[in-house]
């Protein structure tokens, strides 16, 4: 009998253990690299709440409490087709960490 083939779908734990692993990887990343996010927390909740009339945010900010709240569910649904879901995480967190302190998420990418 032939084993399976590996896939990339297949991931060890559940779609919920992977964003966290990520979002908790890139934090501290931009905790190690940026002075101004050493004192970074971060929260992940599963859908924003809405009003009528608001658009789907994929992220929110407290500049009081240097967090950043990411919306796994926008993140992982509103993701382009085909894109690496590691990458589309790490965009959404470059992003609110970028808001929260007012540079450009290109910036956290390349510090120098």
């Amino acid at each position: 009998m032939r084993r399976p083939l590996p896939s990339k779908l297949f991931h060890h734990g559940t779609r919920m253990e992977f964003f966290n692993l990520v979002v908790e990887q890139t934090c501290a990343y931009l905790r190690a690299t940026f002075s101004e996010l050493a004192d970074l927390n971060w929260r992940v909740e599963e859908v924003p709440e809405l009003s009528k009339g608001d658009s789907l945010a994929r992220y929110a900010i407290r500049k009081s409490t240097m967090t950043i709240i990411l919306y796994r569910i926008p993140i992982e649904r509103l993701a382009q087709r085909g894109a690496d879901a590691r990458a589309q995480i790490e965009q959404s967190v470059l992003s609110a960490a970028g808001e929260l302190i007012d540079r450009d998420p290109w910036e956290l990418i390349h510090p120098n």
